[in-house]
This record gives structure tokens, C-alpha cells and sequence, in this order.
């Protein structure tokens, strides 16, 4: 089953998830303590870290998140409505119909729609919070800030390969930087719980995105690209130019608490006792966990692509 098909439900967040929270929590809380530990058995290792990381410059409000938010969401779902057609480019002009091959255009249509949808849920929700939605920036995806210096990503509408290695850099870079604010959600559960749909969502999408970019690989590449963040191959799309969504992704701490880290490094002696050697080992306890990235380091990849 292609994994696009899972994703329409979670990519629903909308503003009805407010009067659904409580009544979904008080369904939750009558389940037998028996089902409540295999829930919470099935739970990711890396939640903890989802929930208690806080990284510095974290924004400071659940409104300022949102609005945070949303400036991410325009940037990749502009991104997408300009490679489908939908869009004109800084230029005016168009990408053509045929730039994305047949056989995976409805993936990056579903992935579009998810993207719409975010925005509009967040649109709703910030102004539900009392604010205004701030003004959408206007996005050159060549990074030339419309021609204003050299573009970083010259061919990206005429290459597929840039292209997709530029998606999986958005998409990357979302689910870090909702890791690097999900903290301050906490005080609003409803829209914690919306933020946290949307960022595994967007975690799908990347992991599709590696998906397709392991399929153009030539076959029994000695560095096949993971569906999830790793070294070589799996980290960094374009090095040089992508590094700034992978920076801290190595990392053998990882926070249990607000107060309290766990290191991991340790786990390297017991290699032999898992039957593997310890600089596998270690990479895979780099991989997995997806650090989250501050609000600075989010920043700095909106502005590659803003003028």
C-alpha cells in the first residue's frame, strides 16, 4: 500500500479538534490499565525527547508558534503548488505539466493537500487565538532571492533529483523545527494535539520523499538512501548547501527531562553482545532519535528562500 494513503486521515487537523479533545481524553481514560500499557508500550522511544526537549529561543507562546508555523507550512506547500503547475515562479512563468513524472505526480498532489491543509488549520487557529495571521512572504525556491545573488538551486524545477533532495530538506527541516517548539504547546492541549498530528504527517512526507529518492538510486548502491535521517547518503541532500536542517542530528545524549539528559554513547561496548560492531551501533542510536533545531536555525532556512 503506498504510504500517501495513510496519511489523508492524520493530515485532518482542523479546527473541530478543540471540541474533540476532551471528549477523545474522556474515551481514553475509561480504557482498562491493561490496554493503557500496551498504548503506551507502542509509543516511539524518541517521545520522550518530542515532549521534554527545549531547546534555547523556543517562541515564547503557543500564538507565536503558530505563526511560526505557518510561515513554514506556506514555504513547502508553495513549494509543491509551484512544482504541480499550480503556482507561477518569482518570474511568472510556469513549471511545466510534465516535470513531475506521471507515476508519482498523485503523490505530491496528496502531499500539496496536506500542506493546504495545515495552512488553513493554522490560519483558523491563529485568528480562533485572537491574532492575525502575518502576511505570507513572498518564496524563490532557486534561492537567488529572485535573482538578487547566484542561486543555490539553479535547476530545481527542471531537475527531479534537486528537486526531490529540496523537498526532503523542507520536509526535514518542519519536522525538527515542530520538535524545537512543541514544548510550548503544552500549555494548550488542543493545539498541542493538532501540532503534534501535523508533525508526524510531515515526518511522513519525508520519509517518502527518501523513499523516492532511494528508487532513483542506482541498484546496490553502496550508500542507499535511508527512509530516515543518517550519515552520508541519508543526512544532508546537497551538501554544502542543504547542512543547515541536519546540523546536531549525530547526537549520542538525548534529553529524558527538562533537567535530566540520558548519553547513549555507552551502548558502543555492547556491540558484540548485539551481534554487531560498535561504530554500527552507534549509528544507529544516531539515527534514531531526530534532534530538534531552534527557532534561529529554522529561520535560517526559511530565509534561503525568501525575498
Amino acid at each position: 500500500m503506498n504510504i500517501l494513503q495513510l496519511l489523508a486521515e492524520l493530515a485532518e487537523a482542523n479546527p473541530a479538534v478543540y471540541e474533540q479533545a476532551s471528549q477523545r481524553r474522556a474515551i481514553l481514560g475509561r480504557l482498562g490499565a491493561m490496554g493503557a500499557k500496551v498504548a503506551a508500550a507502542s509509543l516511539p522511544l524518541a517521545a520522550g525527547s518530542l515532549l521534554f526537549a527545549t531547546p534555547a529561543h523556543a517562541r515564547n507562546t503557543p500564538l507565536d508558534v503558530l505563526q511560526f508555523a505557518l510561515v513554514l507550512e506556506h514555504l513547502e506547500n508553495d513549494f509543491y503548488r509551484t512544482a504541480l503547475g499550480l503556482l507561477a515562479k518569482p518570474d511568472g512563468s510556469k513549471v511545466p505539466a510534465g516535470f513531475i513524472p506521471a507515476d508519482v505526480r498523485a503523490d505530491f498532489v496528496t502531499i500539496q493537500q496536506h500542506e493546504q491543509q495545515h495552512v488553513d488549520f493554522l490560519t483558523t487557529a491563529i485568528t480562533n487565538s485572537g491574532g492575525v495571521a502575518e502576511t505570507k512572504p513572498a518564496f524563490d525556491y532557486t534561492g537567488s532571492h529572485n535573482g538578487s545573488q547566484a542561486a543555490l538551486f539553479p535547476d530545481v524545477f527542471t531537475n527531479l533529483d534537486t528537486f526531490l533532495a529540496v523537498a526532503q530538506f523542507l520536509e526535514d527541516a518542519g519536522v525538527r523545527a515542530y520538535k524545537g517548539q512543541i514544548t510550548t504547546l503544552q500549555s494548550d492541549n488542543g493545539i498541542l494535539e493538532a501540532g503534534v498530528r501535523i508533525h508526524s504527517v510531515e515526518a511522513r512526507h519525508a520519509a517518502h520523499i527518501r523513499t523516492l529518492r532511494r528508487q532513483r538510486q542506482s541498484a546496490g548502491a553502496a550508500d542507499a538512501i535511508r527512509s530516515w535521517v543518517g550519515s552520508g547518503a541519508s543526512g544532508s541532500p546537497l551538501p554544502g548547501k542543504t547542512d543547515l536542517a541536519y546540523v546536531g542530528e549525530d547526537l549520542l545524549t538525548q534529553p529524558l527531562s527538562t533537567v535530566s539528559n540520558v548519553t547513549f554513547s555507552e551502548l558502543t561496548t555492547l556491540a558484540p553482545v548485539f551481534g554487531t560492531d560498535s561504530a554500527r551501533l552507534q549509528r544507529a542510536v544516531q539515527e534514531a532519535f531526530d534532534e530538534p533545531i531552534t527557532t534561529e536555525q529554522a529561520s535560517a532556512v526559511v530565509a534561503l528562500f525568501t525575498y
